[in-house]
């Protein structure tokens, strides 16, 4: 079914534009399913066929987003912005997968650009932690009127150390799924199993994982610690969120080699869809990440 979808799609620029103006306007804040088949269309089209078409579609699915966010009163700043997130990110890693045929080069560099994304809001806000308290504050107070026991103060003090880079991570995991989605299309049509391959040899590498490794050890600190290094804390969750793709990348590696069953695998996929176990089995991968990077790394230097 979706090499059918994804051939028909290619066949004429106009349909994936279509599409991708459709599946863009269903969702206006970026970061939901939609989204990511959004994003895929322009990386199907610039693999398939040239980057000029990429850019058409790109275009059109943009002139969706914008539209419809303007017909419910949003700026015309956060509709481009949203559109740039959803269309434009997915395609500028297309063209460099077009350029470099590396998947992991891709990889390597979206989950930088996140970060530094992070690091240029804590650098343009006055005050990005401050940003996000009055709105927890009053959502930790509506819901201890509603009846749950709640330390409103703790709540609202930990999430907003961390809001900014949780939506950083959603971003990172919204371009990564677009990326990965229009290449495994366009490798059905191509050549069946190639995407595979690839996605198995994603790895942040030693620069990466070193700093990714060093993030994480700030979610191990007290809150009281991590308020004085707020940067620190919100650069954890891409972090989490690159390795936990690698550690995905190494259960597809130990399932190609014969070390674990299919089903195994589908395990790991169902905990990762099922809301009462997917930060656990996210944290879990991303340790299984942060122990391939190390391995790897330690066999490419012998």
């Amino acid at each position: 079914m979706h090499r059918s979808f994804a051939g028909w799609l290619s066949d004429k620029f106009w349909r994936a534009g279509l599409f991708s103006a459709i599946f863009g306007a269903m969702s206006p804040q970026g970061l939901s399913p939609f989204a990511v088949a959004a994003g895929a269309l322009p990386v199907l089209i610039t693999l398939r066929h040239d980057v000029r078409a990429g850019l058409q579609v790109t275009l059109a699915g943009s002139v969706g987003i914008v539209g419809v966010m303007a017909a419910v009163g949003q700026s015309l700043d956060f509709a481009l912005l949203c559109a740039a997130s959803v269309l434009w990110a997915p395609w500028l890693l297309a063209v460099i997968l077009k350029r470099t045929a590396s998947l992991n080069l891709g990889f390597q560099i979206a989950v930088l650009v996140s970060g530094l994304l992070l690091c240029g809001l804590y650098l343009a806000l006055e005050d990005p932690v401050r940003y996000w308290q009055d709105l927890l504050r009053e959502a930790a107070h509506a819901m201890t009127e509603a009846g749950l026991v709640l330390d409103e103060a703790a709540v609202y003090q930990s999430l907003s150390i961390t809001n900014w880079g949780t939506y950083v991570s959603l971003w990172l995991l919204t371009v990564l799924g677009s990326l990965f989605l229009g290449r495994w299309w366009e490798s059905l049509l191509k050549a069946p199993g190639e995407f595979g391959a690839e996605f198995r040899q994603l790895r942040l590498g030693k620069l990466l994982g070193g700093l990714a490794l060093v993030t994480m050890a700030a979610m191990l600190l007290p809150v009281t610690w991590r308020a004085d290094w707020p940067l620190l804390s919100a650069l954890a969750w891409p972090a989490v969120m690159a390795l936990a793709f690698q550690g995905l990348a190494a259960v597809h590696n130990l399932k190609a080699a014969g070390r674990i069953s299919r089903g195994w695998l589908v395990a790991v996929y169902v905990l990762l869809f099922v809301p009462i176990s997917m930060f656990v089995t996210v944290i879990a991968l991303a340790g299984w990440g942060l122990a391939d990077n190390w391995q790897r790394t330690r066999a490419n230097a012998n």
